[in-house]
């Protein structure tokens, strides 16, 4: 079962550099929801426009504090009712396609009369829409409705749906208490645990079972099962043809990133190319050759003081993650990540935590510092303490204008490499450095 958390919904917010508090639009269609909680009105309570079609949602709950919600879409859910939705009170348009609402669900139409900005509601595909006077009674609860699935009310419907509201209510309730007895009598519901049982000999399950909300979601607990065996028995075939590659794989899902003492292990899964050097403002500079078109979103920076982290996302398989060590401690809350829209590559650019700069005397000669000399202090400007907080870096693209795009004030052009471990970090950099993974070569 898959529940709406902040972790799904940054996934999804992209588009406003992740931040939910002023997020207006997101889209959660496909996702195997069953229901909605209150951490997306929690996280979220500006949202205008929200997508969940294709769920498995069965009821309409926890929608009262999006006061600006102006769009819902759920079609081809697990809906019966409608309802949740009186304190949404700017909501233009609403998507119910393809659910399961009968005649008893199409009397909460009635619900909708205090969303008066309400101009536009799509019921096509539901049970209810086989009943004769569906139209009229829908046009004649809401009057403030300008389209009904799709086509305009016209000011006649209008007119023979007002006349006629009071009976055909009344022929609407007799017909919805004969459904809902029809259905007490186990005439259309199979329970989801028998459908699960039953051996299927057509191809058209509905000539056998019927269709409800409990078959859809017994459908889709089948193909959840089917998938794993399918991907077991794939595991099986992939480990009789290549023993040591899967033994690779496997080690590698069960491997810990970090060393019994506590120290980062440096690995790199996807073998990229890579190289790491410091400039004269005492910061530390790493280039990582990444393929140019691979997607910015699929890649996950996190920046701690000694070590870093990239976590590249890849859907239906494996992630495959580039850890290594800095050569000294860093200032990991102010890491700058820029893309180059050119080669692909990704720079990293972080101070260093205890660096001073160098005297220069008149005629450019280093020396020592004197008692007198004022040594600078690092400040946190404004952010977290120094080598303290860190988390997900935002990645910005580089400009066009040049293969050796420069932006702020990063130059990516090709410069010699220092392996970690070297002097700066306590190693000599030779390849026992490297120890933790052999795939983890540096740039030539």
């Amino acid at each position: 079962m898959v529940q709406i958390d902040e972790k799904l919904l940054r996934g999804r917010a992209e588009h406003n550099d992740c931040c939910l508090s002023t997020l207006k639009e997101v889209s959660l269609h496909q996702q195997n929801i069953e229901s909605i909680n209150r951490a997306l009105t929690r996280l979220c309570p500006e949202l205008q426009i929200l997508y969940l079609q294709h769920n498995l949602i069965a009821k309409i709950e926890n929608m009262r504090r999006l006061k600006e919600l102006d769009y819902l879409n759920m079609a081809i859910n697990n809906i019966t009712r409608i309802e949740g939705l009186e304190r949404n009170e700017k909501l233009r348009k609403l998507d119910l396609t393809v659910n399961f609402i009968d005649l008893d669900g199409l009397l909460g139409v009635e619900k909708l009369k205090v969303n008066l900005c309400l101009e536009e509601l799509y019921l096509l595909g539901n049970p209810c829409c086989e009943y004769d006077g569906y139209r009229l009674f829908v046009i004649g609860t809401l009057p403030q409705l300008k389209k009904l699935d799709g086509n305009q009310v016209t000011a006649s419907e209008r007119i023979l749906a007002q006349q006629g509201l009071k009976e055909l209510r009344e022929r609407l309730v007799v017909a919805a208490k004969e459904r809902v007895r029809q259905k007490g009598g186990n005439a259309d519901l199979v329970d989801a645990a028998e459908v699960e049982e039953q051996v299927v000999d057509s191809d058209d399950e509905r000539e056998l079972y019927g269709w409800s909300p409990e078959i859809r979601l017994a459908d889709y607990k089948k193909d959840l099962k089917r998938e794993e065996k399918r991907a077991e028995e794939q595991k099986r075939i992939d480990r009789e043809r290549d023993p040591i590659k899967a033994a690779e794989e496997e080690a590698r899902a069960n491997r810990t990133l970090f060393k019994e003492d506590g120290t980062a292990r440096q690995c790199n899964d996807g073998k990229w190319q890579y190289k790491m050097d410091e400039d004269k403002e005492g910061n530390i500079k790493v280039d990582i050759d990444f393929p140019k078109f691979m997607d910015s979103s699929m890649l996950d920076v996190d920046v701690q003081p000694t070590y870093f982290r990239i976590t590249v996302r890849k859907p239906e398989k494996h992630d495959k993650i580039l850890q290594l060590l800095f050569p000294a401690e860093v200032r990991s809350d102010e890491c700058q990540a820029q893309r180059s829209q050119n080669t692909g590559n990704l720079v990293l650019v972080v101070p260093k935590l205890h660096w001073t700069k160098p005297l220069v005397d008149e005629d450019g000669a280093r020396r020592r510092p004197a008692a007198s000399d004022k040594i600078p202090t690092l400040e946190a400007k404004g952010k977290a303490a120094v080598g303290g907080a860190s988390g997900a870096v935002n990645i910005r693209n580089m400009a066009r204008e040049s293969p050796n795009a420069v932006a702020g004030g990063v130059d990516i052009r090709p410069v010699k490499s220092t392996a970690v471990g070297a002097a700066d970090a306590g190693g000599d950099g030779d390849e026992s450095d490297f120890e933790d993974d052999p795939d983890c070569p540096p740039l030539e």
